[in-house]
């Protein structure tokens, strides 16, 4: 695969993610040719429109001057310079892709866990996270989702790290596996990675991070940069 073409399993994988969390908002997301978009419902942290490949074409063009304001904008291939069009630049991230380095599914080891219940749910999101008004962008309704995961580490019956883990799309016959909303134990980045992505060597890896500094951990566990992306604002 080029880099291009790796970039775009990573932004269709990242918009099947925003797809699920926004129509689990309420609302109306549809896949066009070279992005993705959601109308009439706004959600913290998460965009309105993913670009899905680098063309530019004049229905991108009305669907973002149609966006209302703080309204956000993922440019997956950062080819856009949106500031004309009344945007400002929140961050740039590097997305990271690691190809599948085995052919079997392992076991899943002992201490990986996924959230099947509100209970175990509502667990993940206070590790997550302290804010409960964040709470709120994932709500149970999200455990109905097949192609969705919310998965911890645990160590001594404790939460030690976790993340989403979003499947799809589907490349060489193995749905691509995504991972978001990271969070571990302070400085245990890369056995919070390790250990969440260690029962998937059989399938290929995505993720994106906007901590330069932190590139060298995720190389260490094989993944590569393959590209940019920048998020804008409406203002």
């Amino acid at each position: 695969m080029t880099p291009a073409e790796t970039v775009q399993l990573c932004a269709r994988n990242n918009a099947l993610w925003c797809d699920a969390v926004l129509r689990a908002a309420g609302a109306k997301t549809d896949f066009h040719h070279g992005y993705w978009h959601a109308s009439s419902k706004q959600v913290a942290l998460f965009p309105n429109i993913v670009t899905l490949n680098a063309e530019h074409g004049a229905d991108l063009s009305a669907a973002l001057a149609a966006l209302p304001s703080k309204a956000a904008v993922k440019d997956s291939f950062d080819c856009l310079d949106l500031r004309t069009s009344g945007f400002e630049k929140l961050l740039t991230g590097t997305w990271l892709f690691r190809s599948q380095e085995g052919t079997r599914k392992p076991a899943s080891p002992p201490d990986w866990q996924k959230a099947q219940t509100s209970e175990a749910l509502g667990k993940w999101l206070t590790a997550w996270n302290k804010s409960e008004n964040l709470h709120k962008l994932f709500p149970p309704k999200l455990l109905e989702f097949p192609d969705i995961d919310f998965v911890s580490i645990r160590r001594d019956d404790k939460i030690q790290g976790g993340a989403v883990l979003n499947y799809g799309p589907s490349h060489a016959g193995k749905d691509v596996v995504g991972v978001s909303n990271i969070f571990h134990r302070k400085s245990w980045l890369y056995g919070a990675l390790h250990a969440l992505i260690e029962p998937f060597p059989h399938r290929p890896v995505c993720i994106y991070e906007t901590d330069t500094e932190l590139l060298p951990v995720y190389r260490q566990i094989g993944f590569e940069d393959v590209g940019t992306l920048t998020v804008w604002q409406k203002l």
